[in-house]
């Protein structure tokens, strides 16, 4: 491992920046570095976190770097979806001193990480069995809502990065189509983002007070989660029920349009801090109901990632990959 290169690795959303350096290689596995959180706040773009990061670990130099984005990745410059910043491959390439700086979907990297997590980071949500051959869906909720797919080719796992947060929302009761209703009212058209992410708690916050007729606090998604915890009772518990009976609905629905008869991970930012909730929820239920499918998606492994490193570490092996390939 200790002739391996070493990448330096970001895993890139819209309000916070996490880096680290990876040594090692996907069949060794991946040892991270120097893990950092920065906020994107904090500075005016994404080269100056870099930069500042890099202030962190002035003895470790990279061979090369991957980041992982919370947007889709174009041609030239990138534009993150919720945040300001952009990225310049060519120009940090050059500020970093690398022959080239390989951007991906942040649930890209999250996807190829999924396999890569320690078995100690991983919470058996359904048990199911695992089809060989078959694809693997990664989904997560955090500032938006990520999806990407881990499909076998040959002795290799080919990354597939998605923008399926932005399909269309599905209601499955009365609630969810008053829900509905109180947000096309705001946006017109409602996808699962809109619910199903830091800001969709707020929504559904909003959504659950106008329906009861109650005054909104202007509740943050850690202050939702926060006394969701601490009250079994409150509307903030109300508001995460409907969130993970939501969320098995969607996964659901991942799975079956997918094929992703490998397994379902769960990641994203929100999940492993209300794990109890999660458990205790509709999830598993919205998950399976869905005749004449049922069995098909009740044989599918639901995993929960308790790790923040998997789009690390997936970054590293995406960032593996390019090295060999492009000998760089």
């Amino acid at each position: 491992m200790t002739d391996a290169p070493r990448f330096l690795v970001a895993d890139i959303g819209g309000t916070n920046a996490r880096f680290a350096m990876a040594r090692g290689s996907v069949s060794e596995g991946f040892c991270l570095d120097h893990v950092r959180r920065f906020r994107n706040a904090d500075f005016d773009q994404l080269r100056d976190a870099v930069l500042a990061y890099l202030d962190t670990c002035p003895s470790t130099r990279p061979t090369g770097a991957c980041l992982a984005i919370a947007s889709p990745i174009t041609p030239g410059r990138i534009k993150l979806t919720n945040s300001a910043w952009t990225l310049d491959r060519e120009a940090l390439a050059d500020a970093l001193g690398v022959e080239r700086v390989l951007a991906v979907n942040d649930f890209a990297a999250q996807a190829r990480g999924a396999p890569l997590t320690q078995p100690d980071d991983l919470v058996c949500i359904n048990q199911g069995e695992a089809q060989a051959g078959a694809p693997q869906a990664v989904l997560g909720p955090g500032t938006g809502l990520g999806l990407g797919l881990l499909v076998p080719d040959g002795g290799r796992l080919r990354v597939v990065a998605t923008e399926g947060g932005h399909a269309g929302f599905a209601p499955r009761n009365a609630l969810e189509i008053e829900i509905l209703r109180e947000l096309q009212s705001e946006y017109g058209f409602v996808s699962w983002e809109r619910l199903l992410s830091g800001r969709g708690l707020i929504n559904l916050h909003r959504a659950l007070c106008r329906i009861e007729g109650m005054d909104w606090t202007g509740a943050r998604p850690e202050d939702i989660t926060g006394a969701a915890l601490d009250d079994a009772a409150s509307l903030e518990a109300r508001v995460v029920a409907v969130f993970c009976a939501m969320l098995g609905g969607y996964a659901g629905d991942v799975a079956v349009l997918t094929g992703a008869r490998g397994g379902v991970y769960l990641g994203g930012g929100i999940l492993p801090r209300i794990r109890p909730l999660l458990e205790a929820s509709e999830f598993l239920d919205r998950f399976i109901d869905r005749e004449p499918m049922s069995d098909y998606v009740r044989n599918i492994p639901v995993q929960l990632i308790g790790s923040d490193q998997a789009a690390l570490r997936g970054a590293a092996a995406l960032a593996e990959q390019g090295y060999l390939e492009n000998g760089c």
